[in-house]
């Protein structure tokens, strides 16, 4: 970037900065409705480049995470063949007999990890109301040397298929969640960097995260099927802190602007989606969106979307940043410990087969 650039885009970046200088930052006045996504090359964060570059970065990522909490990621340094593979790799696990995939039913394990049908836990004790359709399949991080077992989540409980029906299915997903992790802690940097916090201030909290990398499995949804009120995703937020998303050709994810219009998020490849999760608005006060996002997918082909869902260490206590309130603008959350917060939706998620709903978000699904 030439001098003259960076000029222009510290003048851009500054008259963005003052939208929402001295307001209440939950107001819709200071965001823009966005008819589609930016893309942000975290390169500099995850290959060492300069502090100058790291600090654009999180200019580029304060933006996004104000205007609509969701913006596509590219410079990971993850192949686009690998993402292709993990990809083939759910396609295959999906297309296994219901015996064989029921044999990781998630409901065996103690961290609600493995495989979950249309319908959630146990289908037969859901409510009247439609499950999602879409079928599950989900793993956590291996523990790693030395870690507490305080704040683990789910690691090192993940149920894997039989080798002989999947070869290197396991030792390939164990080292791609690896990767992942590693650029959630880089992302967890360029958040820092973003509102003006020390690189380093989510450090410790993502030395050992939270994770799930969770496969979702949709059959087209039929149009009467939609109309009886049956999603392929319910709109709902997500409970962590930030999500990792790989997408499939097929699209059909869409997310609410500040507007209220649902905008498409159409799949590019080689490039995560990363969104915002109800942790990370409750550190910032709202300031960044935790965006309602759904997925309806018609058609004649699956689709298959593989989210990494990020949280900090279970330990965690989210209380909002002393930088995201002041006179005018009180904290509007209680301080929650991240693993309670997220175990009550899991399990709620569990029961019924849609998205658990907390009430911060329940206000906002009245609106639609």
């Amino acid at each position: 970037m030439t001098g003259t650039e960076a000029e222009g885009e510290a003048v851009r970046y500054a008259a963005f900065d003052a939208r929402y200088r001295g307001r209440d930052l939950g107001g819709k006045g200071a965001r823009a409705a966005l008819e589609s996504l930016p893309v942000i090359d975290i390169s500099p964060f995850v290959a060492g480049g300069s502090e100058a570059a790291r600090r654009a970065v999180g200019r580029a990522v304060r933006e996004a995470c104000i205007d609509i909490g969701f913006f596509y990621l590219a410079g990971h340094g993850i192949a686009p063949a690998e993402l292709d593979r993990v990809l083939e790799y759910g396609r295959r696990f999906f297309a296994l007999p219901a015996e064989e995939k029921m044999k990781l039913h998630a409901g065996k394990g103690t961290g609600r990890l493995g495989f979950m049908q249309t319908g959630g836990i146990a289908p037969q004790a859901s409510s009247a109301r439609p499950p999602d359709l879409k079928e599950r399949l989900s793993f956590s991080r291996e523990v790693e040397p030395g870690e507490p077992e305080a704040g683990r989540f789910a690691a090192g409980r993940s149920q894997w298929p039989d080798a002989k029906l999947l070869p290197d299915f396991a030792p390939f997903l164990m080292a791609h969640i690896a990767k992942r992790v590693r650029l959630a802690q880089h992302m967890a940097r360029a958040f820092a960097t973003s509102l003006d916090l020390a690189e380093d201030y989510f450090d410790a909290m993502f030395r050992h995260l939270g994770c799930v990398l969770m496969f979702n499995h949709y059959p087209p949804l039929g149009r009467a099927a939609f109309a009886r009120g049956q999603w392929s995703f319910t709109p709902h937020t997500d409970y962590g802190a930030f999500t990792l998303l790989l997408q499939d050709a097929a699209g059909g994810l869409e997310v609410r602007n500040a507007a209220g219009a649902w905008i498409a998020v159409p799949p590019r490849r080689g490039t995560f989606v990363v969104n915002i999760g109800d942790m990370f608005a409750m550190w910032t006060n709202d300031r960044y969106m935790s965006s309602l996002h759904r997925v309806l997918h018609f058609g004649d082909a699956e689709r298959l979307s593989v989210p990494l869902f990020t949280y900090p260490n279970g330990t965690t206590v989210v209380r909002c940043l002393d930088t995201c309130h002041g006179p005018g603008n009180p904290p509007r959350y209680p301080p929650v410990v991240a693993e309670d917060y997220d175990r009550a939706l899991v399990e709620q998620s569990s029961r019924t087969g849609r998205p658990g709903i907390s009430s911060r978000t329940a206000e906002r699904l009245v609106l639609i």
